[in-house]
């Protein structure tokens, strides 16, 4: 938890597993001798050690939930029963790429892709399946990379880095900030949207007056800004340099009443607290005081019932009596997926002749209607 007085967060293997959602029929659902298994393919980073694990880890619990909730709903997909099979990518895109294809050649056909969470996975999966004419889901992958124009079989759940920029911009205009500097990691995570929200300040009108990217090191873009007196400074980096880019604030005065930062923040709890640079643990915290960052809302919070019939702070019980000690931001967004792809395949189901048991791979009509289906999906879920 960020303490009050620091920051204010707004917030805007190669094991193929299977998992059968079913906690027993409901309602006028038909009996489960009479429902077809469908099957999804899922891509998590799961194993200990392995770099971003624990984002696997936290969602698998909203997995199961979900295709629980999916597969003992009255009305949604009541003639299916919805399973996901499942690889550890280990967030590495060999092990990622040879998952993706031991699951096509293997096991039933997978009507789409559920994932992933690491771009260096996600990225040659969804090139990939564009050649097997399928669809795919993301749950967790943020990457402003992935334009529909780009990836136009790609979709995701969770918002993407682009998005960060609106906040920001909504700030400028409730205080009438006219003058503004930027600071930002160069490499396409932070520089796609960094570009992007230079245009939007520039349509607006307002005067960035310095932009500075950084490689290796800070300290000279920090200068710059400093020499032109800038004020408000924009920032898109991610946390092992942000800690270094608030050490250096702080050596050239650069933080308190007279700045005002505003950071692309979607950071681990009490990221501040590496003690990695040459500044002590307190003189971060000291530069950080009164820094705005903006970050995901892991959950809803207008109290509506969802598509599954519940709140998301029931949704939210539920998952916490189900995580153990795992957790990750994206569990919402991953609970909402599920029901995304139970949502899009519902429809498919209503608009095709035949049985979703007759899908097949490289099928432009296939492709087609799930591009459809997707379009048109639109629900109010947990986040």
């Amino acid at each position: 938890m960020y303490p009050s007085s620091l920051v204010l967060v707004l917030t805007f293997a190669q094991i193929v597993l299977v998992f059968v959602g079913n906690r027993g029929a409901t309602g006028s659902r038909p009996g489960s001798s009479h429902r077809l298994d469908v099957y999804i393919a899922g891509f998590f980073p799961y194993g200990e050690g392995v770099e971003n694990g624990e984002t696997g880890r936290g969602v698998m619990p909203s997995v199961k939930l979900a295709l629980d909730h999916v597969n003992e709903h009255s009305t949604i997909l009541r003639n299916y029963r919805l399973h996901m099979w499942w690889n550890d990518t280990e967030c590495n895109a060999a092990v990622g790429m040879k998952s993706f294809f031991d699951m096509m050649h293997s096991g039933p056909h997978k009507l789409m892709l559920f994932g992933a969470a690491c771009t260096h996975v996600t990225d040659p999966i969804a090139k990939a399946s564009k050649h097997w004419h399928l669809t795919q889901l993301s749950y967790a992958d943020t990457h402003p990379m992935f334009t529909k124009d780009a990836f136009p079989n790609f979709f995701r759940v969770v918002p993407s880095e682009n998005a960060f920029n609106a906040p920001r911009l909504a700030l400028l205009k409730e205080f009438n900030w006219t003058r503004i500097g930027t600071i930002y990691q160069n490499e396409p995570r932070y520089s796609l949207p960094h570009n992007h929200m230079v245009a939007d300040l520039d349509a607006m009108g307002l005067d960035v007056v310095e932009t500075q990217s950084f490689v290796y090191d800070v300290e000279e873009s920090l200068r710059k800004l400093r020499e032109k007196d800038v004020r408000i400074i924009y920032g898109n980096f991610n946390e092992f340099w942000a800690r270094r880019v608030f050490c250096e604030a702080y050596k050239l005065d650069m933080f308190g009443r007279s700045y005002q930062w505003l950071v692309m923040g979607t950071y681990g709890n009490e990221w501040w607290a590496e003690n990695d640079t040459d500044c002590t643990v307190d003189h971060v915290t000291t530069a950080l005081e009164s820094t705005i960052l903006v970050d995901l809302l892991p959950l809803s919070t207008s109290g509506d019932i969802t598509i599954s019939g519940i709140t998301a702070d029931e949704y939210l019980t539920e998952y916490n009596s189900r995580r153990g000690g795992e957790y990750s931001r994206f569990h919402g967004y991953t609970y909402d997926g599920i029901w995304a792809v139970a949502s899009a395949i519902q429809y498919v189901s209503q608009r095709k002749e035949h049985s979703l048991t007759h899908f097949e791979y490289r099928m432009k009509n296939w492709e087609d209607i799930f591009l459809e289906a997707l379009k048109n999906t639109s629900f109010e879920g947990v986040t």
